[in-house]
């Protein structure tokens, strides 16, 4: 009986363990581990059902059982391993492996009908539980074949990741050629002992507890999946992470780009003493510890201006990382100078030549509009697409001899709308930059940006700008989150009480926000884009401004189509 309680003992705590890894990693690592997980439970479950067995036939169907389990549990470890050393394996790779272990597992279950894979098989009851004793018949060969491969295909992924993969943590790799050893070491060993019985479940065990141990591991060494649960990461910020003991542990693909030394560095140890962003790293935590919120700290690296948003990360009350969220202000740092070096040349441009101080002006409006939205997170690439909308609108607006605006108007709409944001300078660093969900007092807050911008406006421009453009710039900063049915902020204006620059405005900035990819969303298609638009006019905007659009529709999609061709390009 102690054999039975042992095998019972060991089903549940599989079962446990499928449960804790299932509990604690709701953002799974990789589907491999759950399957690897409940693969070992279903194996266990053959073990105690032959333990159980008291005829040949039973045993049979308690091997096959065993077989279900076990014949996938070497594919997972080693899909398992090669997710962990950061090896990519092709499709069609995982597709014949997957189908070999089917094949071999197809075998199994001809025990008892067919000689290919048993050529006999008899059962005998050993200190009391029941098992069986084959004689393995030509198919049995694929099975060996199976273990071998994974066995030595294992050594060689680890091998190969600690000489040439240094994102990959040494305790890591230690943890999981253990695994690996120990897992299909032992299903060879019982090949030869011919009983599993007793040792495989406890081997099973071994290698959850180790898996569970590299999951944390993981879990930590992985920035993005830290940042992504302290945070909403965003696609325009670089994400570095270091222990508690100032140890490196990762970083994603913009820190990369900026910082190239750190893909030479090897996580879970140290920066290196003589590179230069190891100095920078070090100050910064120096700065942070002991820190009860965020910390900015900015840096100078290899001619470049940088911005660090730097905080604690904190998992069950203990220290896990230092986050450092680093931004590029090279730009606008840049544009701080050139404005200092450019007033002298204004002051003459002003007595020379009034269409080149416009011609300026407008620049100057557009960079600081930039800079505003580098702030938050954004690039000037929105205040270009935007400003292209509106000028594709007005331009189907100028054919309709029933609109009596003026050519000054519409390009003033044109050239204003760069501005309609600028409001968010006015916004507090931690409300703009936060990446996550806003609170009831930061959305409030965020809110007031429309009408701190329009207040803006009127201030700055009011002294080198026409009236006309003064009055176009602060009713589109000011009223594009207006809606038509007054539902919108921050004066709840409705219907045409609205200025139509605000309401053409209002087209332009949800029609980008809806086909642009950004960090909390992926780009809609152009048809749900103008499908979400259209059921929304009347509500959201204008309806007499929808003739517009539908006229805008066929060269709006060419324009984005175009924008979205020369993005891959300057990527490749």
């Amino acid at each position: 009986m102690f054999v039975i309680y042992y095998l019972i003992a060991m089903c549940v705590f599989s079962g446990i363990n499928a449960g804790l890894l299932s509990y604690f990693y709701r953002r799974p690592l990789n589907s491999f581990f759950t399957a690897f997980f409940f693969s070992i439970v279903l194996a266990d479950f053959g073990y105690l059902f032959l333990a159980l067995s008291t005829t040949i036939e039973g045993a049979i169907v308690a091997n096959k059982v065993c077989y279900l389990g076990a014949c996938f549990l070497p594919l997972f470890l080693f899909l398992l391993i090669c997710r962990l050393c950061s090896f990519n394996v092709p499709r069609w790779l995982k597709l014949f492996l997957f189908l070999y272990s089917t094949l071999v597992f197809a075998l199994s279950c001809t025990v008892g009908f067919s000689d290919v894979f048993y050529e006999s098989v008899r059962y005998v009851v050993l200190n009391g539980f029941g098992s069986y004793m084959p004689t393995y018949g030509p198919g049995h060969v694929l099975w060996d074949i199976l273990l071998y491969f994974y066995g030595i295909a294992n050594v060689v992924i680890v091998v190969v990741a600690a000489k040439k993969k240094r994102n990959v943590s040494y305790k890591t790799l230690v943890a999981i050629a253990s695994l690996s050893f120990v897992s299909i070491g032992s299903f060879i060993l019982t090949r030869y002992l011919e009983n599993d019985t007793l040792l495989m479940p406890l081997v099973y065990l071994i290698d959850e507890l180790v898996l569970l141990y590299v999951c944390a591991l993981v879990k930590m060494h992985d920035v993005m999946n830290s940042v992504l649960e302290s945070l909403e990461a965003e696609n325009t910020a670089a994400y570095l992470a270091f222990s508690p003991k100032g140890y490196y542990l990762g970083c994603n693909d913009i820190a990369g780009r900026y910082f190239p030394e750190l893909l030479e560095c090897r996580v879970d140890h140290a920066l290196p003493s003589d590179i230069e962003i190891a100095g920078i790293f070090e100050e910064g935590m120096e700065q942070l510890k002991g820190a009860s919120g965020d910390k900015v700290y900015r840096f100078t690296y290899k001619d470049r201006y940088f911005k660090a948003v730097m905080r604690n990360v904190h998992q069950n009350k203990k220290l896990q990382i230092f986050l450092f969220r680093i931004e590029d202000e090279t730009n606008i740092q840049r544009y701080i100078e050139r404005l200092d070096a450019n007033n002298t040349e204004l002051a003459a441009l002003i007595k020379n030549n009034k269409e080149q101080i416009r011609l300026f002006q407008n620049q100057m409006l557009v960079s600081m509009a930039e800079m505003v939205n580098n702030k938050d997170g954004f690039t000037g690439e929105h205040l270009k697409r935007t400003k292209e909308v509106v000028s594709i609108l007005v331009e189907k607006m100028q054919l309709d001899p029933n609109l009596n605006y003026s050519k000054e108007f519409y390009d003033d709409m044109i050239a204003a709308a760069p501005m309609h944001d600028i409001g968010k300078i006015a916004i507090d660093d931690k409300v703009l930059c936060k990446p996550g969900k806003f609170t009831e007092e930061e959305f409030a807050e965020m809110k007031t940006h429309a009408e701190k911008g329009a207040i803006i406006i009127k201030n700055l421009l009011s002294n080198f700008q026409s009236e006309l453009f003064v009055e176009i710039a602060k009713n589109m900063a000011g009223g594009h989150h207006e809606r038509w049915d007054g539902s919108g902020y921050p004066y709840g204006l409705k219907g045409e009480s609205i200025p139509l620059e605000a309401r053409v405005m209002a087209i332009a900035d949800v029609y980008d926000a809806l086909v642009s990819k950004r960090c909390y969303k992926d780009a809609f298609s152009f048809e749900e884009a103008y499908n979400i638009i259209d059921s929304s006019m009347g509500k959201h905007f204008d309806p007499s401004l929808k003739k517009y659009f539908d006229m805008s529709r066929e060269e709006l999609e060419a324009y984005y189509k175009k924008e979205c061709e020369a993005e891959r390009t300057e990527g490749a």
